[in-house]
């Protein structure tokens, strides 16, 4: 290594960079940061269709990040996030990985999408790292540790919701054929058929569709009193709107944690959103431990913070609680921390994770309607009854 350096002056500006690159190409992590510096990955969809749930992650891990760095880092190392953009698509996803990984990264919190996931955190994992993702469905479980609601906790809450719902009830269902929406689309048609509830429509949709004339005209044949909408952003904007043009029956019902957030408000015509329910989790403004968050956001951002943002911000801090408490970084260290975390108070509640399956046990979830103003409000209805509120239809 001395002749090396010794050699070095002697090489040109140009070949020095060449020789650099080979170097850490070999080298991978050691030249990712200094010993002062802990590099964490945030991987979401920060460009692309569903970029504004991205960019609220990224956000709202910076703020976390400036409070752990002002705390003095992690372990004695400032914290550093290296932005993963997936843009929701899983045939890249391994690719993506990989790349974050030669980047030096010491853990990951992410992905946001269940198809993403499945993918890619057996890269993380597979490497070593410490993960908190944010993916939700079934198949996800174990891959690290999650703050959010999974599919086999949102499906009986929904099948219950409507089950609750005064009158007697046809349900029609139109779902991407995603991962996280399929899988909980196909839970709630499940357990709604046991409860002797008929499932009267129950059509496929593909990311990236624009046009929907074909379930719209299966669901309006369907003539339903509930129709379930279980996509992402843009998509579930769409359907909402072709579906209403069309005159479709029944009340909208929107898969919150696919689409619940800003985007669906700018969207859609708040006379329409107001006809919706959406199932979900609260948003930053309805978590009661969230309001220096939402303040320091907006005076950050110049924006309201969406629905995902409080998890990221969560699943960060929790994710630096597990490494102080293991005293290091290394997964094989950190994981046992994760997969037992009790009792860990943040923006969206206390956190406990079932060690068996890395899943957070009793997540926050609820049922919400638009107001006047168009924001998001706990629905009356449900809180009293549990079922979902007689809305008109769209």
């Amino acid at each position: 290594m001395d002749g090396w350096k010794s050699a070095w002056p002697a090489i040109g500006r140009g070949s020095q960079i060449v020789a650099l690159v080979a170097v850490c190409g070999v080298l991978g992590a050691a030249c990712g940061s200094g010993p002062g510096t802990a590099k964490i990955g945030i991987e979401g969809p920060m460009t692309g269709p569903q970029a504004a749930t991205g960019i609220d992650m990224w956000r709202a891990a910076q703020l976390e990040e400036a409070k752990l760095n002002d705390a003095g880092g992690v372990l004695g190392k400032s914290i550093q996030l290296v932005q993963i953009d997936d843009r929701a698509d899983a045939s890249t996803a391994v690719a993506v990985a990989r790349r974050a990984l030669a980047k030096g990264i010491s853990a990951v919190v992410g992905p946001y999408n269940s198809a993403v996931g499945v993918k890619d955190l057996p890269v993380y994992t597979g490497a070593g790292l410490p993960v908190v993702r944010l993916t939700s469905n079934h198949t996800t479980s174990g891959m690290g540790i999650t703050l959010q609601p999974m599919d086999y906790q949102v499906a009986p809450f929904m099948a219950s919701a409507i089950e609750k719902t005064s009158g007697s009830q046809r349900v029609a269902i139109v779902y991407d054929t995603s991962t996280y929406t399929s899988g909980v689309a196909d839970q709630v048609k499940t357990l709604l058929t046991a409860a002797k509830v008929p499932v009267v429509a129950f059509e496929p949709i593909t990311t990236g569709q624009t046009q929907f004339g074909t379930a719209v005209a299966a669901l309006k044949g369907a003539n339903p009193t509930i129709v379930y909408f279980v996509a992402y952003d843009p998509e579930a904007e769409e359907l909402v709107q072709q579906a209403s043009t069309a005159g479709v029956p029944g009340t909208c019902l929107v898969d919150g944690l696919a689409a619940e957030g800003p985007v669906f408000l700018k969207t859609v015509p708040l006379a329409l959103a107001q006809k919706c329910v959406f199932s979900g989790v609260p948003t930053a403004e309805q978590f009661p431990d969230a309001r220096t968050y939402v303040s320091s956001y907006k005076s950050k951002f110049n924006e309201s913070p969406g629905t995902w943002g409080t998890f990221t911000y969560d699943s960060l801090g929790a994710l630096a609680s597990a490494v102080k408490t293991a005293g290091s970084w290394s997964g094989r260290k950190v994981d046992p921390v994760l997969f037992h975390l009790s009792g860990y108070r943040g923006l969206t509640g206390t956190t406990t994770i079932n060690p068996g399956t890395g899943d957070r046990n009793d997540p926050p979830l609820l049922m919400e309607t638009v107001d006047s103003s168009g924001h998001y409000v706990v629905s009356q209805e449900w809180s009293q009854s549990g079922g979902l509120p007689v809305l008109p239809p769209l």
